[in-house]
């Protein structure tokens, strides 16, 4: 677990180095070689590093042990990192947007094609680390593929606006800005996703009821919902089919809690109610 724990630190160490550097070559070939689209794209690098410092934050906030204010856990506070992203390329999409509004001809330059494709492959670096610790920083992941998106677009809107005219590269811009906004979007559908209670998929659901089932018990009433990214909490009203020794049927509730727990990372909470019709034939 140590050796894991270094390795991610590592892994965000060289992210933030990363994207420091890629943040710094793309504004240098904006400001020095003009070229709106790179601009765009510099933009987006600012609030790149800014989402990543508040992921890493709220990233150390999640992991934290249970408390009592908090008795399932710190790991909603990993959304406070999608929710800084959001913010963060908001105020991009807006600066980005005024730019482009009050934007006049300008001459673009073909060494700004060079910052492009230089900031292209230190993305793709990153992208590949994101994904690599996966967890909160898949939202972080997915800006950091519309860098590379965003990249690929400034290297040919640059250097059609370098050979030919200065329209390729400010129409570049704007698909760049309304890519921010698109990823906007879909990151607060993200949040809506996490914070809505919902339920795991189907085929959780059905291996939970085999589980019980196996065990001799009826689910007369089944209420799961995902804390975060496979972490669950659940409650359970359950029969037992068993005869009436409660000694067994208590062993088989806790190991069904614990294979939960281990097998789906579902904190339970088991309730058995009476069975009716076996009360009755004991009592014959």
């Amino acid at each position: 677990m140590k050796d894991e724990s270094a390795n991610t630190l590592n892994d965000l160490l060289a992210i933030i180095i990363l994207a420091l550097i890629g943040a710094l070559v793309k504004i240098y070939g904006a400001i020095f070689y003009n070229s709106r689209s790179l601009l765009v794209d510099a933009l987006t690098s600012f609030a790149n590093i800014v989402a990543l410092i508040f992921i890493v934050y709220f990233y150390k906030l999640s992991i934290s042990p249970p408390d009592i204010d908090h008795p399932y856990g710190h790991h909603r506070l990993g959304i406070g990192g999608i929710i800084a992203s959001i913010a963060a390329y908001s105020f991009v999409a807006g600066v980005s947007y005024t730019e482009l509004v009050y934007s006049t001809v300008y001459t673009v330059q073909i060494q700004s094609v060079y910052y492009a494709i230089a900031g292209f492959i230190i993305y793709l670096i990153t992208i590949l680390l994101a994904i690599r610790i996966g967890s909160i920083f898949r939202t972080y992941g997915a800006f950091t593929v519309s860098e590379l998106i965003e990249s690929i677009i400034v290297i040919l809107a640059s250097l059609g606006g370098a050979l030919y005219s200065y329209l390729i590269d400010y129409t570049g811009a704007i698909i760049l800005t309304l890519y921010i906004f698109y990823e906007i979007i879909v990151s607060t559908r993200e949040i809506l996703s996490i914070i809505s209670d919902k339920s795991p998929p189907y085929e959780i659901l059905t291996s939970i009821r085999e589980l019980f089932e196996k065990n001799n018990f009826i689910i007369q009433e089944m209420k799961i919902r995902v804390i975060h990214t496979g972490k669950y909490h659940g409650g359970f009203k359950v029969q037992s089919l068993d005869s009436k020794n409660y000694e067994d049927i208590w062993k088989k509730i806790q190991n069904i809690r614990r294979i939960l727990l281990e097998k789906y990372g579902i904190e339970s909470i088991i309730e058995i109610i009476p069975n009716a019709n076996r009360n009755k034939y004991d009592k014959n």
